[in-house]
């Protein structure tokens, strides 16, 4: 059996998921403005525990801001926030969202992550702003240079039962269908860095209305929204798999992140 090369399927995952620049800063923008309210409602134990691991008088830098989700609640913590935030449209929220929070102790770097020329930091922090980047090392090594102490990277974690594994098998060969924790976890380990993990107890599973929009659902994260190959498998595959309730269709997908750090090893 071939052994898997970590990277090598990151950089294929990032590849086949990636959209024009406009276009995917366009969902984005809208992505964050639908959702604001229920991320904001929904408890977080990855950035709770990275709170209580910081200190007072750290500085952190952090990697694709957002609107300040996490950005808010490490500078009313940490000395200092650096926040990288390449997306004008998004930067435009964070600042407004900083204004209405009456924090003075944020920078803003207007900069893909790989552009970034920032000073040294305490802590190095990226919440779901890596799924873009082909080069996971890269990525990685850039936030080692930058960290004194530790290195703190958030990403979904997929189920192991999960439809769209289920179907990514099949149709690709492989279960993951977009860059995932587990990847992200044999990648740093083939590149000698070996993380710990903390992943969410709870998921918050999906659910549609109706059958079609399950379907539409699952070829949208497919990546077949434009094919009609794998139409019947899908639609099969939904038809075995959802579980109808209260008139809703329930996945056993859903969001669920995981937290991966370790400390830098210095030379």
């Amino acid at each position: 059996m071939p052994e898997i090369n970590w990277l090598e399927l990151w950089h294929s995952l990032v590849t086949r998921s990636s959209h024009p620049k406009a276009q995917k800063a366009e969902r984005l923008i809208k992505r964050y403005t639908t959702h604001a309210q229920k991320r904001t409602e929904r408890q977080d134990p990855l950035l709770d525990f990275i709170l209580r691991e910081i200190d007072i008088t750290d500085t952190v830098v952090e990697i694709g801001s957002g609107t300040g989700r996490w950005t808010i609640p490490l500078a009313k913590t940490v000395k200092s926030v650096t926040a990288i935030e390449p997306t004008s449209g998004m930067a435009d929220m964070l600042r407004e969202n900083i204004r209405n929070a009456g924090l003075t102790n944020i920078d803003i770097l207007s900069q893909t992550w790989q552009d970034a020329s920032p000073q040294i930091y305490d802590n190095v922090i990226c919440a779901h702003g890596m799924y873009g980047t082909p080069d996971l090392a890269m990525f990685v090594r850039k936030m080692e240079r930058f960290s004194r102490k530790s290195c703190y990277m958030a990403m979904r974690m997929p189920p192991a039962d999960g439809i769209l594994g289920e179907l990514s098998l099949e149709i690709y060969g492989c279960r993951h269908d977009s860059p995932d924790a587990v990847i992200a976890y044999n990648a740093l380990y083939t590149m000698g860095i070996y993380s710990n993990v903390l992943v969410e107890n709870d998921i918050v599973n999906w659910v549609n209305t109706t059958l079609e929009d399950a379907f539409h659902r699952a070829k949208k994260h497919l990546h077949l929204e434009a094919s009609g190959a794998y139409d019947e498998l899908i639609y099969s595959t939904l038809n075995r798999r959802l579980s109808f309730s209260d008139g809703v269709y329930s996945w056993p997908d859903g969001m669920r992140s995981a937290l991966l750090w370790w400390y830098p090893r210095r030379k």
